[in-house]
């Protein structure tokens, strides 16, 4: 179990978000676990803070997605992230496997 984790430590670490935002994903039920897993995240206000997966600022009165670590991204930015790689972008909490 222990060789697990590592893997999937080295496997984020190794994630490259310029490629992940330009690649056409081809896995359609990861894209759809995605957006369910985000549809679930609360919606929370963040007029003043900026998304880190696309770097703009969110609109006023829709808020963002917060995932479980407390990072709030734009609800397509995150579940596109999700569809690549199952950990926050910012901390790396494994966000698939905690509810």
């Amino acid at each position: 179990m222990a060789s697990n984790t590592l893997l999937s430590c080295l496997i984020d670490v190794s994630f490259d978000m310029d490629e992940a935002l330009t690649l056409q994903p081809n896995f359609g039920h990861q894209i759809a676990e995605s957006d369910s897993l985000v549809a679930d995240l609360p919606t929370v206000s963040a007029d003043d803070d900026v998304c880190s997966v696309c770097m703009e600022r969110f609109q006023s009165g829709i808020g963002g997605k917060q995932v479980q670590c407390g990072h709030v991204y734009h609800a397509a930015c995150i579940s596109s992230w999700l569809s690549h790689c199952n950990s926050c972008p910012l901390c790396r909490f494994n966000i698939s496997c905690s509810k």
